[in-house]
């Protein structure tokens, strides 16, 4: 095998001929792009869920225990303490949520459908450690939300909800507005308000806590803590940030390993370079492959000696595909150049995307590269390891 390499390295940097030289840089830099192409898609569609992943997660806990029936404050209350002591559990709050239209003063006709989470607790992304007592209703706004009505901290907003069953009377709230928030997720910056939990019982006596939102160490064990929560207490169901959102990570994987199978047909078009470039290559170095035959040398040894050398010229290609895609994707992640504006946000759901290249995607795409150009390596090193041996040595 040593002899075969050195032999494979010799042809290819004793390249002769114009055409050679051109067709090997072309077999380079062809495999080269479209591996970087592949790797800058993997690396987008990877920092795209990761993105998606994080918000959800911020703006949702990780877990959340719903009630199936009625649940006081107090025994939400109580019920969250005990599940705090759960192992992996970092943080517990009972947790409430109302759908309703908020009054947009720039257009008092179109109001601006909206969702209050009310929870004891204020988030950790709204800035606030404690809620301020205040006599009316404290809210926390989304920052496009806030952005799109005109109002900011230390106005008031108004929302009204649906009437209740046999009523037409629509409750309204009023809300004091100490902040607003931003999760880099269009759903919850555009249409999310955060509100205490205990005002808005007081301000809507008829309602009664939704659930327990629970944060985890580490959120993707949710299985194991599961097992844990759902001990404590049998009156509540429990989902999970993962499964709240299925379809639409099922659909990010089927997207990813379309793209991932689409360019890999790129690279296999790119791969047909290296072919032209290895026939190109016997036809140069005929004479050459000829004495090794007439000195000995087996079809299978010749046949070797040409696909090492599709290999080396496809491989190194391959490696510096490699090394862009992931120079590419970290300048691209550190000047955030794939940002939304508001309009586009809402389709995609993020503002920005950085680009996160992983080790097992890189370790795909070499695998999948490099399998490529073994196969268009071995038909032209077949038919040359096939030839006669005194007509390729009288080749001029």
């Amino acid at each position: 095998m040593k002899l075969e390499l050195e032999l494979a390295i010799r042809f290819l940097r004793r390249r002769t001929g114009l055409l050679l030289r051109g067709t090997a840089l072309a077999a380079f830099a062809g495999i080269a792009l479209a591996t970087a192409a592949l790797v800058i898609t993997l690396a987008l569609m990877t920092g795209y869920s990761q993105a998606i992943s994080a918000a959800l997660q911020r703006g949702n806990a990780h877990m959340v225990g719903f009630a199936l029936g009625r649940l006081a404050a107090d025994e939400a209350s109580a019920l969250a303490v005990r599940m705090a002591g759960v192992e992996g559990v970092s943080r517990t709050t009972p947790v409430t949520y109302l759908t309703g239209l908020m009054d947009d003063p720039g257009e008092p006709s179109n109001p601006v459908p909206v969702t209050l989470k009310a929870v004891a607790d204020p988030p950790s992304y709204t800035g606030l450690e404690s809620w301020p007592v205040r006599a009316g209703l404290s809210a926390v706004l989304g920052q496009r939300l806030a952005h799109q009505t005109g109002i900011g901290e230390g106005d008031v907003a108004t929302v009204r909800l649906p009437p209740e069953a046999g009523s037409w009377i629509l409750p309204t709230l009023r809300l004091d507005i100490v902040g607003t928030f931003s999760l880099a997720f269009a759903e919850f910056d555009e249409h999310w308000i955060v509100v205490p939990l205990d005002q808005a019982l007081r301000a809507l006596p008829g309602s009664a806590v939704a659930g327990i939102e629970i944060e985890l160490v580490d959120p993707m064990a949710v299985d194991r803590a599961r097992e844990a929560l759902e001990e404590i207490d049998s009156r509540l169901l429990f989902t999970d940030w993962r499964e709240m959102n299925s379809a639409l990570f099922a659909a990010l994987r089927w997207q990813t390993l379309s793209l991932f199978l689409v360019l890999c047909l790129v690279v296999a078009v790119a791969s047909f370079q290296v072919s032209s470039a290895l026939i190109v290559l016997a036809i140069d170095k005929q004479r050459s492959t000829g004495m090794l035959q007439a000195l000995g040398a087996t079809p299978a040894r010749v046949r070797k000696i040409l696909v090492l050398s599709g290999l080396l010229l496809g491989g190194s290609g391959v490696g510096a595909g490699i090394v862009l895609g992931c120079l590419a994707s970290w300048i691209m992640s550190a000047v955030r150049a794939i940002r939304f504006p508001p309009g586009l946000a809402k389709v995609y759901m993020v503002d920005h995307i950085p680009l996160i290249t992983t080790p097992f995607h890189l370790a795909a795409v070499a695998g999948v590269c490099i399998l490529l150009v073994l196969l268009a390596s071995i038909w032209p090193a077949w038919k040359t390891s096939h030839q006669d041996p005194v007509v390729a040595l009288r080749a001029v």
